[in-house]
């Protein structure tokens, strides 16, 4: 028997499957020939291959770090260089409980992180007539 043949019944209950997940709306629209139907595969993600190297590094140390730089455009740097994914900066971001919308772009969360950190101590200075 050819191997798809074998695959189909199981291809065709996970689609069954991802078809009781929608929503009601979603599921309206899917009888409405005015919308197209789309089928987009993901892969699902190990627990343990979810490690990324933001988890190995203490998060303590990368904020102090971020405080101490001397301008934001070192802090900028230094996140374009280490940290080039949203969740490793998502991750920084929730240590410093920095509201988070799912629509926020990795270059708006890197902002945020700065405005948080040496942004903070930047503007103090420049409010207490320090140097900036």
């Amino acid at each position: 028997m050819n191997s798809h043949k074998l695959q189909f019944p199981n291809v065709l209950r996970r689609l069954v499957d991802a078809v009781e997940r929608l929503s009601e709306d979603d599921l309206s629209k899917l009888g409405d020939e005015s919308y197209s139907i789309e089928i987009r595969l993901t892969r699902k993600r190990n627990k343990d291959d979810a490690i990324t190297p933001i988890q190995e590094v203490d998060l303590a140390n990368v904020i102090e770090k971020l405080t101490n730089f001397p301008s934001r455009e070192d802090a900028q740097q230094f996140l374009d260089a280490n940290f080039s994914t949203r969740k490793s900066v998502e991750l920084i971001a929730r240590k410093l409980d920095i509201p988070i919308s799912r629509q926020d772009k990795v270059e708006i969360l890197r902002d945020k992180v700065i405005e948080a950190t040496v942004g903070a101590r930047v503007r103090s200075q420049a409010i207490q007539g320090g140097k900036v």
